[in-house]
């Protein structure tokens, strides 16, 4: 797996977090994360993937709420 692909199917899986948290609804099944992190070597480097994904979407969805609303 490139550094490209793997990019492409981190900004993937955040964008959709981020899409989820701020809509307050969840569109996806676990499936979807599964297919796009299923390439991972290791259990290490998938646990490593979705958390940093994940922080990214709160991060981000915490600095919109707070743009918009303070």
């Amino acid at each position: 797996m490139g550094l490209m692909h793997l990019v492409k199917r981190f900004l993937v899986v955040t964008a959709n977090m981020i899409a989820e948290l701020w809509m307050g609804f969840y569109r996806r099944n676990s499936d979807f994360y599964d297919k796009q992190t299923s390439e991972s070597k290791s259990k290490t480097g998938y646990y490593v993937f979705v958390i940093t994904a994940a922080v990214v979407a709160v991060g981000v969805v915490s600095w919109m709420y707070n743009r918009m609303y303070s």
